[in-house]
C-alpha cells in the first residue's frame, strides 16, 4: 500500500548496549533476492529480509565469534565503512575503520554447519597505516587451466588500492556444494584457505589527495575506482594490475560510481552535485554502422 516505516523501529537494529541509541548504518545494498545488508557504526554487518507485512521483516546479524564475545563484553568491533556482495560466491565483504576487510557467507548451510560462524576470512593489506573506506569483488573470468579468477580490492583512506584473490579451489568446492546440495561439502570449505597463497599485490597509481571512495568492476576483471581527487580510474587486474585510463569531469571529488547491467556506461556523482554519464555503447554503436 505505500507505507513507509521506520527501520530503525525495528527492536534488533538497536545498538546492543543497555541504555543506548540506535546505530548509525553507514552503507547498505541490495541484492538480486530483495535482501538489505547493511553496515553499522558497530562493526555489525545485518541482512534485513522483508515480508508482505512490514511488521514481519527480520533483522540478522551476519558476525563472528569475536564479534560475538566483544558484544558480550560491551565492546563494539571497529565500525563498517563499505560493503560489497558477491551473489555468485554467496559473499560480503565489509571494509572497517581498522583497515581490515572482512568476507561473509551468506550461504545457510555454512553458517548451519559452522555453529553460526559467518566470517570466512580476515585482511589487513594497510598494516595500520589506513582505514579501509571501500571494498569490492572483482572477477576475471577464468585462467588458462579454467578455474576461476577472482578477487577482493579494498580502497584506503590514504588513496592506496590493494587486491587478493580468493583461492581456486575454494570457490570451486564452494560451487559443487551449491549444485549437489551437499552439507558435508559445504563445511569441507572451512579445510581450504579462503584466499590464495601469495597473491597480494598494490594496484598502482595511487589516488591521490585522500580516500578511495568507491569502486565498481565489470567482467573481465576490470576495476572502476574513484575518490577525493575526483578522477575515475579504470585498471585491468588479470593478468597483472594494468592502468588503463582515467576520466575526469569533476571541479571536487567524486561520491560513488556505479556501472550499468550492461557493463557500457559509468554513473557518478560529486560534491558539486553533478551526476555524470559516461556512455561507452556509443562507440560501439557507430562501429557497428561503419
Amino acid at each position: 500500500n505505500g507505507e513507509l516505516k521506520y527501520i530503525g523501529d525495528v527492536p534488533s537494529l538497536k545498538r546492543p548496549l543497555p541504555g543506548a541509541t540506535p546505530i548509525l548504518m553507514t552503507c547498505l545494498k541490495f541484492d538480486s533476492l530483495g535482501r538489505l545488508f547493511m553496515g553499522g557504526q558497530d562493526g555489525f554487518l545485518r541482512m534485513v529480509t522483508f515480508a508482505d507485512d512490514v511488521d514481519e521483516m527480520q533483522v540478522t546479524l551476519v558476525s563472528s565469534p569475536r564479534q560475538q564475545q566483544l558484544q558480550q563484553l560491551q565492546q563494539l568491533p571497529s565500525p563498517v565503512l563499505s560493503l560489497d556482495i558477491s551473489e555468485e560466491l554467496e559473499m560480503v565483504a565489509t571494509a572497517h575503520a581498522n583497515g581490515n576487510i572482512c568476507v561473509h557467507s551468506t550461504n545457510q548451510d555454512h553458517r548451519n554447519s559452522n555453529n553460526n560462524n559467518c566470517l570466512l576470512g580476515v585482511w589487513n593489506p594497510f598494516t595500520a597505516s589506513s582505514h579501509a573506506r571501500s571494498v569490492a569483488f572483482v572477477s576475471g573470468g577464468e585462467d588458462e587451466q579454467d578455474d576461476p579468477l577472482w578477487g577482493i580490492v579494498a580502497g584506503g583512506g590514504n588513496g592506496e588500492l590493494w587486491m587478493q584473490e580468493i583461492d581456486p579451489s575454494y570457490i570451486l568446492t564452494t560451487t559443487s556444494a551449491a549444485m549437489t546440495n551437499d552439507n558435508r561439502d559445504v563445511a569441507a570449505t572451512t579445510t581450504i584457505p579462503l584466499f590464495k597463497e601469495n597473491s597480494i599485490q598494490q594496484i598502482e597509481p595511487n589516488h591521490q589527495h585522500g580516500a578511495v571512495l568507491s569502486m565498481a568492476a565489470r567482467p573481465g576483471g576490470i576495476l572502476v575506482s574513484t575518490g577525493h581527487d575526483g578522477m575515475l580510474r579504470m585498471t585491468q587486474l588479470w593478468p597483472t594490475p594494468k592502468a588503463l585510463y582515467g576520466l575526469g569531469g569533476y571541479k571536487v571529488w567524486i561520491g560513488n560510481v556505479c556501472i550499468d547491467s550492461e557493463g557500457k556506461r559509468l554513473l557518478s556523482d560529486g560534491r558539486d552535485d553533478v551526476v555524470v554519464v559516461h556512455d561507452f555503447s556509443m562507440d560501439e554503436e557507430e562501429e557497428e554502422e561503419e
